[in-house]
């Protein structure tokens, strides 16, 4: 069987549009976005590593920015934590509450202080396409020149398919996890997939043989839908997808998450001089795998036909890349001693419905409405919690996507 990832590097695998040609169009029409992925391959490769060792919690500006525009969403997805709150039951987690999402006007002076330097914008939620004026949002980005990916469900996409290919946003994520009978009870709502079906369909109408954006179909492997991975590839080609992403599961157990919990102690973060949520960690803000050792097999038989069923045919990706003999002690072993290596402090600006700069674990590093991107991005949090993290991981980051796996 072939390790997840090893197709990426075969240069017999190719999307239905060439990846060089695609990118070529993109350049073309945005000249800017190879500044932003020649910046992106530099600090992956050298320019982290040399912050994490001299800058002493301090970093070189991001490559992407993760723009959170809402936490509301019209499905109800059994992987996901954000819908497990109640109506009106935010406590200190503020960026839940639909009525302190930020304005245009934020967001589009953010955009302001970050363009010189050209990040990757990221937008997600919740699902992006309810906030009110995503329009407006996506047009201030590409005003910008800016290199956008747009994340989205897909069940709203054919409201703004013409929209995204006359703006020339770059790529659009659309979760997909199945066929529509496993699709619809994996997200929770009856004529989900149909729905994203018929969005992937106008964008791909709209956008022609040779224009932007790239389709991604990302589908989050699970325990409701390994037996229908072999379908996926077959699905994506009809769609008329670029890219198929398996994304293994963001997980936690409830003893890890108590032994997270206790290490991130209030005595702890105020030694650590932290301004963190606590607990850093709360009950329904994590998924619980029922992955077992059977069902591995079945997975790897699945990625192993969609990786044959794929070649020559469509671009097969992997989150996070696992070789084939890292799965198990991925699913089956949060204590498993993976790399203790997390470029995301150095590498991401993620922003929440509300303004508030988390990167991750509840940490709060500011707010956009009263503090500019220069000040929080290498302020007294953030270089703290740099400082953390390139000592050791948390319990809570055992299977974060943002971390180093092999």
């Amino acid at each position: 069987m072939l390790n997840p990832g090893e197709q990426d590097k075969a240069p017999s695998v190719k999307s239905r549009r060439s990846a060089v040609g695609w990118a070529w169009q993109i350049f073309r029409r945005n000249p800017g976005m190879i500044r932003s992925v020649l910046r992106e391959e530099y600090r992956r490769r050298w320019g982290i590593s040399l912050d994490r060792c001299y800058r002493q919690g301090r970093s070189s500006p991001p490559v992407s920015l993760i723009l959170d525009l809402t936490r509301r969403c019209n499905l109800k997805c059994v992987m996901c934590e954000q819908h497990r709150h109640q109506p009106g039951n935010y406590t200190a987690l503020s960026w839940y509450d639909p009525d302190r999402e930020l304005p245009l006007a934020a967001w589009t002076k953010l955009l302001d202080q970050v363009s010189s330097f050209r990040p990757r914008v990221y937008i997600t939620g919740g699902e992006p396409l309810v906030y009110p004026q995503i329009t407006e949002l996506l047009q201030e980005v590409k005003k910008r020149k800016l290199y956008l990916n747009l994340q989205t469900n897909g069940t709203f996409l054919n409201r703004i398919a013409g929209l995204l290919v006359a703006e020339g946003v770059e790529i659009v994520t659309v979760s997909l996890d199945g066929p529509p009978e496993v699709h619809d009870r994996i997200r929770g709502i009856e004529g989900a997939f149909r729905r994203t079906r018929e969005g992937i369909a106008a964008l791909a109408a709209a956008r022609g043989p040779n224009a932007s954006p790239l389709i991604l179909i990302n589908c989050v492997m699970s325990k409701a839908n390994l037996s229908f991975l072999d379908r996926m590839v077959p699905l994506a080609l009809e769609l008329g997808a670029d890219v198929l992403q398996f994304q293994h599961t963001m997980f936690n157990a409830p003893d890890n998450v108590e032994r997270h919990n206790r290490w991130l102690s209030r005595e702890f973060i105020q030694r650590e001089g932290l301004d963190l949520i606590l607990p850093s960690m709360p009950p329904g803000e994590f998924f619980e795998s029922e992955i077992d050792a059977a069902d591995l097999q079945q997975l790897r038989r699945g990625l192993e036909t969609a990786q044959l069923q794929a070649r020559g045919r469509l671009r097969l990706q992997f989150l996070p890349n696992l070789p084939a003999d890292l799965l198990d002690p991925y699913y089956l072993d949060l204590e498993h001693p993976f790399p203790q290596v997390c470029q995301a402090l150095w590498k991401s600006f993620r922003v929440l419905p509300d303004g508030t700069v988390s990167p991750c674990l509840h940490l709060l590093a500011g707010n956009i409405t009263s503090q500019t991107f220069d000040e929080i991005w290498n302020g007294l949090q953030m270089q703290r919690f740099r400082q953390l993290i390139s000592r050791r991981l948390f319990p809570g980051c055992a299977r974060c996507c943002s971390r180093s796996f092999n």
